[in-house]
């Protein structure tokens, strides 16, 4: 997932802050300001709503990883949800390096600078070693992060563990966290945030294929198409996967070791036993999948998305494709062949980079001529460009009645949405941010 992504207004994201910021703002209701100097209350300020911002947002962070179905509709759409985790993952550890200054400020303040070496080392119980512990792993792992060239699966390990450090991080603020000892609604509330994130990181990371089974399917077919596109079929070796055109999967392929799954868009129908990948290759691991072998065992965990063509306020459907972005409109259109319900009018724009990497654009075609109420034009980026939404309403006539559907690279999604606000069909708007 791209970090530039836009965090966006959600109810899902608007309940998400004041989760975070209640403990900070009943801490500065019941704080006693009066009596203290400009630099006591800067370095206490500091330190307490830094670590209590820090703590519930590093909690809500957690409880995001899992992949609860209702997150997806408070969010609307789990790529939502995913942009606000990192999000609250990458501040929450800001906010917690805030609260040792904070810390440093307060004592300078009230005892000088002597001792001030062993504020950071000297021993002072079980609960202030925690705090230390996880304030210098989250520094660590920050740099490293930061300027370490390691690879997306191993940076998923790492990242896998931090409800480790978080759950350290909680045991050092209830032990040591003398406002908590004295507001029984503060101390409370804190436990009730880092049990809920607790369970998720247990429920999602350390039980994961224990309590989430998985599928087993096997590869069937690989074939590489141009624009480094590789189409990767399989079969079920048990149970086969229920699921809603427009989701998505996690999937670990047994040849490139099971314990890191990566998500991608379905591209097959959901009346066929056959599940189908269409993958561009972007990174090592999909840049790997060339090398995927007939015959290899996968992994399957889902299906996951609310991207699955559901409107029902407008007579009319437009799909917008860019790129790799096809994949979830060629699972919703290869299902329109099975199915015999009335459905609504659609018009099908794939924007690829040449016709050549317009993936299944011959079928789409053949789709199109035996589904009446289908439409469908592939245009080439190097001849056309990115059609805009007014000109495809030259085409089309107005787009009020439409509910309008686009998936493919960020940056042509914000051009897209820019451009809907404009003629005032933002509402109308369904969209994913995945790469894959």
């Amino acid at each position: 997932m791209d970090i530039d992504k836009k965090i966006r207004i959600t109810p899902g994201l608007v309940m998400s802050f004041i989760i975070i910021a209640i403990p900070a703002v009943a801490w500065v209701v019941g704080y006693d300001f009066t009596n203290r100097t400009t630099l006591e209350l800067t370095g206490i300020a500091m330190e307490k709503i830094s670590a209590f911002a820090g703590m519930s947002m590093f909690a809500i962070s957690l409880i995001l990883s899992g992949r609860y179905k209702i997150l997806d509709t408070w969010f609307r759409g789990l790529d939502k949800v995913y942009i606000a985790h990192r999000f609250f993952a990458t501040t929450s550890i800001a906010l917690l390096l805030m609260h040792p200054l904070g810390l440093t400020v307060s004592h300078i303040a009230l005892e000088g600078s002597s001792d001030l070496l062993d504020h950071y080392i000297g021993y002072s119980g079980i609960g202030v070693l925690f705090g230390r512990i996880t304030l210098y792993s989250l520094v660590l792992i920050g740099v490293w992060s930061i300027f370490a060239r390691v690879k997306h699966e191993t940076f998923i390990r790492v990242h896998k563990w931090l409800g480790v450090l978080f759950i350290m991080g909680a045991t050092h603020a209830l032990m040591s966290g003398s406002v908590l000892s004295e507001n029984p609604f503060m101390y409370w509330y804190m436990v009730t945030l880092a049990v809920l994130a607790t369970a998720t990181f247990i429920h999602y990371s350390l039980l994961s294929d224990f309590l989430h089974p998985y599928l087993s399917y096997k590869v069937t077919k690989v074939k590489n198409l141009p624009g480094e596109i590789i189409d990767i079929e399989m079969k079920p070796r048990y149970r086969m996967l229920s699921y809603a055109p427009g989701q998505f999967i996690y999937i670990a392929f047994e040849q490139f070791g099971n314990s890191v799954y990566h998500p991608f868009s379905i591209a097959s129908s959901n009346k066929e036993s056959t599940l189908r990948l269409i993958i561009k290759q972007l990174g090592d691991h999909t840049a790997a999948m060339k090398d995927l072998k007939v015959g290899s065992s996968a992994r399957i965990k889902g299906p996951y998305g609310g991207f699955t063509f559901n409107d029902r306020k407008h007579k009319k459907q437009l799909w917008v494709a860019g790129g790799i972005g096809i994949t979830p409109f060629l699972s919703k259109a290869h299902s329109l062949r099975h199915s015999s319900q009335q459905y609504p009018e659609v018009t099908m724009l794939h924007c690829a980079r040449t016709k050549d990497e317009a993936v299944d654009r011959h079928e789409l075609d053949l789709i199109e001529k035996t589904h009446k109420a289908f439409s469908y034009t592939c245009l080439d980026q190097e001849t056309f460009g990115i059609i805009s939404l007014a000109a495809i309403a030259e085409q089309v006539g107005s787009l009020d009645d439409y509910a309008i559907y686009m998936c493919g690279p960020p940056p042509m999604l914000r051009a897209y949405e820019a451009q809907a606000k404009e003629l005032g069909l933002e509402n109308q708007l369904y969209f994913e941010e995945f790469n894959y």
